[in-house]
């Protein structure tokens, strides 16, 4: 679908918006017409005949030769073993905008106070010509249940355009990259505020999990690791881990809460005022190849580490250096494995 036909279809979006308050409905009422090669106008066309309602998506592939644009707070409820590919190049196979509901309909109605909206199931491949996921303007939205799968750039974004956005509920949300070439990627980024973030896996995108400059955002037993997608040249890197950081933080007051940085170049990278790091583990497989490791990376702010487990690596071989930042820091009920007595094990607990 070409730009003059997104344009179109995002007009006759907003005036069923407008005049149909709920609608539900399933793509398979919607077939692909004559002509069409992929099933991006059949999925946008069945989108926007679901104004605030939900669209289910029963199981098979879909290719997607366009973005699906969501701007009429339709929700996606997707059976396990749906499948959006890419076909084409684009910036994102799925794109959600909730803004229209502020900007669109009058404070009374009761659609700008929906706090249900949205997007669970189902498998979002970029393969590799495109991200898979860009979530923006919402002010309470909820995602569970999701593969995001060799994202171009982004796995999932939230408010990657920036303003207000806030509180986004996530729950078992599996980004993976299989492909080569998509290296320097971000499986989740987030930035809006508030969020809940909780029991989310990355595997194998550069930077796993990246807060942005947005505050007060938790994450819990979130994990991150990498090393799968083979090295673009015999005897490099694995491809995903040159310049790896599993979690980069810049949002003011973020807590991470039981997770696990698993074989990244950097573990926790902080630039964040008032970060916690509560019981977060660090460890990485050697198989992998990773020969200089950074635990934990602080350049701004005030730092708490606390009743974590950080994992050396067997081989001496290994330079590992557990703290390199600007000091702001308090350390306490740490354990170590596999640390020698002359190594720095700050805040380390005695038995």
């Amino acid at each position: 679908m070409n730009a003059s036909l997104r344009n179109v279809g995002a007009a006759v979006c907003a005036v069923c918006f407008v005049h149909h308050a709920f609608a539900d409905g399933s793509l398979d009422a919607f077939p692909r017409l004559e002509g069409e090669t992929d099933d991006a106008p059949r999925f946008q066309r069945a989108v926007e005949a679901t104004p605030s309602g939900v669209l289910s998506v029963p199981a098979g592939l879909y290719t997607i030769g366009s973005p699906i644009v969501v701007t009429n707070l339709c929700s996606l409820s997707m059976n396990k073993s749906a499948k959006l590919r890419a076909v084409a190049e684009m910036d994102f196979v799925l794109r959600v905008d909730t803004s229209l509901a502020r900007t669109k309909l009058p404070r009374t109605d009761e659609r700008t106070h929906d706090m249900s909206r949205f997007v669970v199931g189902g498998v979002v491949d970029g393969n590799g010509l495109a991200g898979c996921m860009s979530l923006d303007g919402f002010g309470h939205f909820t995602l569970r249940d999701t593969c995001f799968m060799n994202g171009r750039g982004y796995g999932l974004a939230l408010n990657l355009r920036g303003g207000n956005c806030n509180e986004a509920v996530a729950n078992n949300l599996y980004f993976k990259c299989t492909k080569r070439g998509l290296a320097g990627n971000v499986g989740l980024y987030i930035g809006s505020t508030d969020g809940h973030f909780t029991d989310c896996i990355v595997v194998d995108y550069t930077v796993g999990i990246h807060v942005g400059k947005a505050g007060s955002n938790r994450l819990t037993r979130c994990h991150v690791w990498g090393g799968q997608v083979p090295p673009p040249r015999p005897g490099e890197l694995r491809e995903m881990l040159n310049g790896s950081i599993c979690f980069k933080v810049e949002g003011t007051s973020t807590t991470l809460r039981d997770c696990y940085a698993d074989t990244g170049e950097v573990g926790y990278d902080i630039a964040a005022h008032d970060t916690r790091l509560l019981g977060c583990t660090y460890l990485t497989n050697e198989k992998y190849g990773l020969r200089d490791i950074t635990v934990v990376r602080h350049s701004l702010g005030r730092l708490v580490v606390s009743e974590g487990h950080f994992i050396r690596p067997k081989s001496p071989d290994v330079n590992v250096k557990v703290y390199e930042g600007c000091g702001k820091v308090v350390w306490s009920n740490m354990m170590y494995s596999g640390f020698g007595s002359g190594e720095d094990t700050p805040g380390a607990a005695k038995f």
